[in-house]
C-alpha cells in the first residue's frame, strides 16, 4: 500500500478541484458547487480527509486503496457509479478498495432505481477485478483486548466498547466483481463490517459474482435487513468475532462456477470460547445452493475434482446465534456444526437452527451424535432429502407452516411470519435496478 503521506497528497489534490465544481440553479444560472462536492469523472485516490459528495447520478473512479479517515464524511447521492480501476492479481499493493475509518463515516443513499453501484472498470469485468467496501467501527468484538487489525486496511485498528457506534448509511448499494487479494493470504469481500455499531444503517445491500464472501462481520453490533449476494465464491454470508447483531430478509444465491457456504459462522477460530460471543439473532433466510460448483479456497485452481461439497451451514469455533424461518436448499450438504464448544452452545439453547425447512441429499453434515442433532433440530424445523420445497421458484417462496412471528424475536424484527425471504408477488429484491440477478 502507499504510504499516508502520499495518500493525504493526492487527496489534497483532488480534493483542491473539487471546490470547484458548480452546478445549475432552478432558472438555468450557475451556482457555486456545494463544498466537497467533487466534479463528475474525478479519480479519487489517496485518503479523504474531508468531507466529499459524490453527486447524484456522476460516475468516478477509484485508484488504489481509499481511506475515510480523521472523521471526515464521504456522502454519495443516489445514482452514482464508482468504477475501481483494475490491475494484475498479483499487484496487491494497488488494489482498489474504499475502508471507512472508525470516527468516519459513510453516507451512501441510493434508491431502488438509481443506486449507488461499486463496479469493475474492465471492459470484460469478472470477479477478483478489485477489492471490495469495508466499514470500520468501534463496536465490541472478541480478540484479546478488544481490539484488532483491519484485515484490509494497513495501520487500521478497529472495536472497541462503543455498542451503538454510527459509521453512516449504506441503502441501496451494489457492489460488483469484488474478492481481489490484498496479500498472498487475505482476500477482499463485497461488504466487510469490522466492528461496525448498531447506530449504522445497512439496507438493501447487493453483491454481485464476488470471488470471497459476500457479505461479512468481524465482531460488532450492526444490524442489517434486505441482503442479496448472487454467485460469491466464498461464502455468501459469514460472521466472526462475536458479532451479535440483527438481521432479516437475506436472500443469497449460489454460481454454478465456483462457490462454497450458504453462511459460515465463527465465534473465534484461536479461542472459541472468547466473549462477547457470536451471537447474532437472524429471521427470513433464503438460501439457494448449486451442485454444479467447484469448491477451492484458490477459485483459479478449481477444477472437476472441487465439484460436490457445496454446504448450507457451517457453524463452527464456538459461534452462537438463533436461526429461525430459513428456508436452505440446492447444496450438496445441508448443516456442518464442528468444535465442541460450538456443540456445547447447540445443547444449551445458545445456538438454534428453529422453524425452518432444509432440503437436500445430506441435510446434517456431521459425525455428531444423534443427541445433539435432536437437539439442533429441536423445534419446527422440515428437513428433507428432496431437491426443493414445492412452494419455492428460484429463490422466491415462503411457507408459513410451523413459522415464528419474527415480532416475537425483539424491536428490530416486522412482519415475516412465514419462512424464506421473498413472498410470491412481493418480490423486493426484483423492485427498480438496485440488485443484479
Amino acid at each position: 500500500m502507499k504510504s499516508k503521506n502520499w495518500r493525504g497528497l493526492a487527496f489534497s489534490a483532488w480534493a483542491m478541484i473539487s471546490l470547484m465544481a458548480c452546478e445549475k440553479d432552478n432558472n438555468g444560472g450557475t451556482t457555486v458547487g456545494r463544498e466537497g462536492e467533487l466534479p463528475n469523472g474525478t479519480e479519487i485516490v489517496g485518503d479523504i480527509t474531508k468531507n466529499t459528495i459524490l453527486a447524484k447520478g456522476n460516475t468516478y473512479t477509484l485508484r488504489g486503496g481509499v481511506h475515510v479517515s480523521k472523521g471526515a464524511t464521504l456522502t454519495i447521492e443516489e445514482g452514482v457509479t464508482v468504477k475501481a480501476i483494475t490491475n494484475s492479481k498479483t499487484d496487491f499493493a494497488n488494489t482498489a478498495y474504499l475502508l471507512v475509518e472508525p470516527g468516519s463515516k459513510i453516507q451512501a443513499t441510493g434508491t431502488a432505481t438509481a443506486p449507488i453501484v461499486f463496479t469493475s472498470n474492465s471492459a470484460t469485468p469478472a470477479p477478483q477485478d478489485w477489492g471490495g467496501v469495508i466499514i470500520c467501527g468501534k463496536a465490541p468484538i472478541n480478540p484479546q483486548g478488544g481490539t484488532a487489525p483491519s484485515e484490509m486496511g494497513t495501520g487500521v485498528v478497529y472495536g472497541g466498547t462503543v455498542a451503538n457506534d454510527n459509521s453512516g448509511t449504506l441503502k441501496y448499494v451494489r457492489v460488483e466483481y469484488t474478492g481481489k487479494k490484498q496479500s498472498d493470504s487475505k482476500e477482499h469481500n463485497g461488504f466487510t463490517f469490522e466492528g461496525v455499531g448498531s447506530g449504522t444503517t445497512l439496507e438493501y445491500l447487493a453483491v454481485y459474482k464476488g470471488a470471497d464472501d459476500g457479505i461479512e462481520f468481524f465482531g460488532g453490533t450492526a444490524n442489517i435487513r434486505y441482503a442479496f449476494v448472487n454467485g460469491a465464491q466464498d461464502d455468501l454470508f459469514d460472521w466472526t468475532y462475536g458479532w451479535s447483531g440483527n438481521a432479516q430478509y437475506l436472500v443469497g444465491i449460489q454460481g454454478n462456477d465456483v462457490a462454497d457456504r450458504g453462511m459460515e459462522a465463527d465465534n473465534n477460530g484461536d479461542n472459541n470460547s472468547l466473549s462477547p460471543l457470536s451471537s447474532p439473532t437472524i429471521s427470513n433466510v433464503t438460501l439457494v445452493g448449486s451442485r454444479e460448483a467447484k469448491t477451492n479456497d484458490n477459485p483459479d485452481a478449481a477444477t472437476d475434482a472441487d465439484k460436490g461439497k457445496t454446504l448450507g451451514l457451517k457453524l463452527r469455533a464456538g459461534t452462537g446465534g438463533k436461526l429461525y424461518n430459513f428456508v436452505v436448499y440446492g447444496f450438496n450438504n445441508g448443516v456442518n456444526v464442528e468444535h465442541q464448544v460450538t456443540i456445547d452452545n447447540a445443547l444449551n439453547g445458545k445456538l438454534i437452527f428453529a422453524n425452518s425447512d432444509l432440503y437436500g441429499p445430506n441435510p446434517f453434515k456431521s459425525s455428531l451424535a444423534a443427541l445433539v442433532q435432536s437437539a439442533f433440530f429441536k423445534t419446527e424445523v422440515t428437513v428433507s432429502a428432496n431437491d426443493k420445497p414445492s412452494y419455492m421458484n428460484g429463490y422466491v417462496g415462503t411457507s408459513a407452516t410451523g413459522a415464528i412471528n419474527p415480532s416475537t424475536l425483539g424491536a428490530f424484527f416486522t412482519g415475516g411470519n412465514f419462512k424464506g425471504a421473498v413472498e410470491t408477488g412481493k418480490d423486493w429484491v426484483s423492485e427498480g435496478t438496485w440488485a443484479r440477478k
